[in-house]
């Protein structure tokens, strides 16, 4: 079976072609060579907000244009294909999350500034005991009146240094069975007890 891509969505494949041809100036370029996560990444990012192409994939009722999978596709694939970085975790894994599960609260608090390009997320799985293994994960969130106090360490965050919040993987029920008892919370990078280390590579 030869399977192509409707006339609607190569007319939205050329578009985004040539709407990222021209996002991004060279001194931007230049200035994510290093650093994906810094200011120049967030000046395009809130751009293609303005411009209303985050929402892409996302339900109308969301904020988004409706679309569905093969059209998000399109869009990350014409992204990779210029050089433009995306805000994958917060646009791909935190915002459906949110819109399928979150309180009204929350829906009202990032989605919107996600689509506004205003908002990062760095995602808090991998721990350097466990690996990407999240059933063995130490990090700890005891509830204490309307708060959660977390204690632990994870490692290979990327973008924690500049990310507004964290997607936190953490156990909340330490007398579960390893494979239950763990949540995701929303970490605000503000916080005092928030800190970060990097990790330098080859290229600085």
């Amino acid at each position: 079976m030869f399977i192509d891509l409707t006339p609607e969505q190569r007319q939205l494949q050329a578009e985004l072609r040539q709407y990222f041809s021209n996002l991004i100036s060279s001194d931007e370029m230049k200035a994510m060579e290093s650093d994906r996560h810094n200011a120049a990444y967030r000046a395009v990012i809130r751009r293609m907000g303005q411009d209303g192409k985050l929402g892409v994939g996302w339900p109308k009722e969301f904020g988004g244009l409706g679309f569905g999978p093969v059209e998000q596709s399109i869009f990350v694939n014409e992204a990779h294909r210029a050089d433009v970085p995306l805000p994958a975790v917060t646009l791909q894994t935190v915002g459906p999350t949110l819109q399928q599960f979150g309180s009204e609260v929350q829906k009202k608090k990032f989605l919107p500034a996600i689509l506004a390009g205003e908002v990062h997320f760095a995602i808090g799985y991998t721990e350097p005991e466990a690996g990407t293994d999240l059933a063995s994960l130490r990090t700890t969130a005891i509830r204490q009146g309307d708060e959660y106090i977390v204690n632990g360490q994870k490692v290979f965050t990327t973008g924690a240094h500049d990310a507004d919040y964290i997607w936190l993987a953490c156990r909340t029920d330490p007398e579960a069975v390893k494979h239950k008892g763990i949540s995701i919370l929303i970490v605000d990078t503000k916080d005092p007890g928030y800190s970060w280390t990097p990790i330098i590579l080859s290229d600085g």
